[in-house]
């Protein structure tokens, strides 16, 4: 992973990894996850500095629901996922976001933000299932938490705090 860009907000579903733990390759495998903004760095911060802008976002945001979709492969990514069907208030979250970060946060992937920002849930990486696609697909979730994981030496990515959805609602 990119050490210039380590950070991913992510929200869990059903089963969430502890503080720490890998969230790809840890003894419990893959946990299924939609990421809210893929790799990024923000510029001349403190982890702490990052986890409070964040918090301040997320608290004034209503939990959020989450419809899935059933197994496709997407043109344009090199894995088959779940598609988020109600994707456009995701879009929207995604974009304001980004919009509250600011300029001192730097994507790795900027041609993935914004509109072409893809809501997904990852299903097979690496030629392999990595989630129960039939537990996940066509299914509703409530995401009241969003979580910061950040790239580690190995290849995986650990929790570093979890951030509830609508403290101040």
């Amino acid at each position: 992973m990119s050490p210039e860009f380590p950070y991913q907000l992510v929200a869990f579903f059903d089963k969430s990894p502890e503080i720490g733990e890998g969230v790809y390759q840890g003894e419990k495998g893959w946990y299924p996850q939609l990421t809210v903004k893929r790799r990024f760095t923000y510029v001349d911060a403190i982890e702490d500095m990052v986890i409070e802008k964040i918090r301040e976002f997320f608290a004034t945001i209503k939990p959020i629901t989450v419809v899935t979709g059933g197994l496709e492969q997407p043109e344009r990514m090199p894995v088959r996922v779940l598609p988020i069907i109600n994707s456009d208030e995701l879009k929207d979250l995604h974009l304001k976001f980004i919009a509250h970060m600011g300029e001192k946060m730097h994507s790795r992937f900027p041609e993935r933000d914004g509109e072409n920002y893809m809501p997904h849930i990852t299903a097979e990486y690496g030629g392999k299932f990595v989630i129960d696609v039939g537990e996940y697909s066509h299914a509703t979730f409530t995401i009241t938490s969003v979580c910061l994981i950040k790239d580690r030496d190995d290849g995986d990515s650990q929790v570093v705090t979890f951030i509830p959805i609508g403290m101040n609602k």
